[in-house]
């Protein structure tokens, strides 16, 4: 990565900030708390910033094929002229003060990017899939994209939020390697900033938002405490472990997701889930409602799987400053005008959905607990609090708060599902006092109301999905966690002034808030022991590639300054979570064919024998020995480069790719080939 790229790089990351901050910042002129919205605006800035110069260009996608020139001029324009049309409301941001969220931003950046530099490979996990996707989009000739793995149909995966973040590194060059680190980084960031913005922006004070933010972004679960009680040091907690702490699921928390660094649908809409808890229902205007329909819009391109979260948020936003009617009109007229938004997914190419079930699975009270009893904690507090402040008489109110805890052991008995029984009582006590409660206080329950229901959502559905009856909960539960866990946090710095607000039990309260963050800390404290320790520091996420497979480095470096963008390679075939269509996922390339279950999963059974027949297309490439056979598959196919490597060779034998005939040799280099057809 060269240093005109870093500048060129910050320089449009500055831009698109000052223009996202200047539309938010007209979006809340003339609100009651001006000091709360320009934090919000400043916090939020770049995530605006960025759809300002995505959304123009993904729009006219809905009705055909969009040149990238075309998608990065209706981008480019539209921030320019959000700056130029807008720029005079930045004049309200002159004071050093004013600049603080943005401080926050720029250092959780700097965090994330210094943890990434110890776990910088894009590699393992599902990373060269992700890597893949972010190549493609900064190589491509147009959109829709072109699959990366499926080379000549589209790509059926989402992929708005990558793009998003994709386009400022397209216009600086980054190189793919670098951009994927410089990504997950800058993920991390946008999610605390945009936590940040949830709390100011709701009501909360300065203190309480950078508690949001750091939760968010560092938060461990009880799993990590846990680990250390039971024996293990620092050094060795397991944090791998503690994602898959509910039996046959998944469950990763924040700090796991952004630490991982996997660039998937669910860790880069984070920005955009928190930034629509954020504003949602909260300005009572044209633009503020335009906003609404624009992120939701965005949100669920982005990441599907966040529509219950997004539909909770929505009802929860527009209830923080209405009654329930004009809350039901305001929800009702932000979907509608989000329609347009979501009309280019809609019409794209996307995994089929197969329909919903009923579980048999459920989740157990240890695993609840180790999971996100730590954020509960204060909730549970406040609206313990809540009920016993909402009557006037000593004793009914004791009896209230005592009703709710008992009316969920009841339920967790006779259902005999835990989560079930205790997080239906939390809701009803929630509805029972969000009424009485006003400002931040009503907004932070109404965010706990809605991670909670999050939590309730796979104790009695799951999406079908091909993985078996013993993991039929398992994305399920992934997707829903992963939601409840990000907006717990900004619910947890709204209400903690509330759960200490008892001064009989003041000193009992804080004592178990404080033991609670000190186990909290378990997870982050592990991994800045095991940074520290990091054999290796680099930003280059294909370093990797460079000391194990030095001729496929190159290689990709030569496909990358000297073939078409479009241009389509054929290497070898093999299955997940393997290195396996390394050289398309680092250039951007497309490839005949990646991990072939990955397509299965994303196309469906109607695929099976296309992927087949590519499968068996590739095999005729390295094992036929008929030239005009090897001629005629890559011609079909529209394949113009033939990849010969270490991994080629190990699949299809020493004479891997004999039948050459018709191709001439391009590239060598450390027994690496690249192959081209003959024009």
């Amino acid at each position: 990565m060269s240093i005109v790229s870093a500048i060129l790089l910050a320089v449009l990351l500055a831009g698109l900030w000052a223009a996202g901050t200047a539309v938010l910042l007209r979006v809340g002129r003339g609100d009651g708390d001006p000091q709360g919205v320009s934090d919000g605006a400043i916090a939020l800035g770049l995530p605006a910033g960025l759809l300002l110069l995505g959304l123009p260009g993904w729009l006219p996608t809905a009705l055909g094929r969009v040149p990238f020139a075309a998608v990065l001029g209706l981008g480019g324009a539209a921030a320019v002229a959000a700056l130029v049309l807008l720029g005079r409301e930045l004049g309200a941001l002159r004071s050093r003060r004013a600049l603080a969220p943005a401080v926050l931003v720029v250092l959780l950046f700097g965090a994330f990017l210094w943890l990434r530099l110890g776990w910088p490979d894009a590699r393992q996990t599902e990373k060269p899939m992700d890597l893949a996707v972010l190549s493609g989009l900064l190589a491509t000739p147009g959109l829709p994209l072109e699959d990366p793995w499926f080379a000549g149909w589209a790509f059926p995966y989402y992929h708005f939020g990558t793009y998003l973040l994709a386009l400022p590194f397209r216009l600086a060059s980054v190189p793919p390697g670098y951009a994927y680190n410089l990504v997950a980084a800058l993920v991390a960031a946008l999610a605390g900033g945009a936590a940040f913005g949830v709390v100011r922006l709701r009501g909360g004070g300065r203190g309480s938002a950078v508690s949001a933010a750091l939760l968010l972004a560092f938060a461990g679960t009880f799993d990590g405490a846990r680990q250390l009680l039971a024996g293990g040091s620092l050094a060795s907690v397991d944090v791998w472990a503690s994602s898959r702490r509910v039996a046959d699921t998944i469950t990763e928390w924040p700090l796991f997701t952004l630490w991982l660094g996997d660039l998937h649908p669910h860790a880069v809409a984070l920005p955009l889930l928190l930034f629509f808890a954020a504003v949602a229902g909260r300005f009572a205007t044209g633009p503020g409602l335009l906003l609404d329909a624009v992120l939701l819009g965005a949100l669920l391109s982005a990441n599907p799987w966040d529509l219950p979260a997004a539909l909770l948020l929505l009802a929860a936003g527009t209830l923080v400053t209405r009654e329930l009617l004009p809350a039901f009109l305001r929800s009702l007229s932000t979907a509608a005008v989000s329609l347009p938004v979501l009309l280019p997914f809609a019409l794209a190419a996307h995994p089929e959905f197969l329909g919903l079930r009923g579980v048999t699975g459920r989740t157990t009270s240890p695993e609840a607990f180790l999971h996100l009893g730590g954020l509960l904690l204060v909730p549970a507090l406040a609206i313990g609090v809540a009920l016993l402040r909402s009557q006037d008489d000593a004793e009914e109110s004791f009896l209230l708060a005592n009703a709710f805890p008992a009316l969920g052991l009841f339920l967790s008995i006779v259902t005999k599902r835990p989560v079930l029984g205790l997080g239906a009582a939390f809701l009803l006590a929630v509805l029972r006092v969000f009424p009485r409660l006003t400002g931040a206080l009503r907004a932070g329950s109404l965010l706990a109301g809605a991670a909670v229901t999050l939590l309730l959502v796979p104790e009695l559905i799951a999406v079908r999905d091909p993985y078996g009856e013993a993991l039929h909960r398992m994305n399920t539960v992934f997707k829903c966690y992963a939601a409840a866990a990000a907006l717990l946090a900004p619910a947890v710095a709204l209400l903690a002034p509330l759960a200490q607000a008892t001064r009989r039990a003041r000193l009992l309260v804080r004592g178990a808030m404080a033991v609670a963050s000190l186990a909290l800390l378990a997870h982050p404290a592990s991994l800045l022991v095991q940074r520290v320790r990091a054999p290796r520091t680099a930003l280059d996420g294909l370093a990797w590639m460079r000391a194990e497979a030095p001729g496929d480095r190159d290689a990709v470096e030569w496909i990358r300054e000297n073939t078409p963008p479009g241009a389509r390679i054929v290497e070898a075939v093999g299955g997940a979570y393997s290195d396996h269509g390394r050289i398309g996922s680092a250039t951007g390339r497309p490839i005949l064919l990646g991990w072939t279950n990955h397509e299965g999963l994303w196309r469906g059974g109607a695929a099976a024998e296309e992927i087949e027949a590519r499968r068996k297309d590739v095999e005729t490439v390295y094992r036929s020995s008929s030239p005009s056979a090897v001629l005629e598959t890559l011609a079909r196919r529209g394949a113009r480069y033939v990849v010969v490597g270490e991994l080629e060779r190990k699949e299809h034998g020493a004479a891997a790719f004999r039948a050459r005939g018709g191709l001439r040799r391009v590239f060598e280099s450390q027994g690496t080939e690249v192959w081209e057809v003959v024009p």
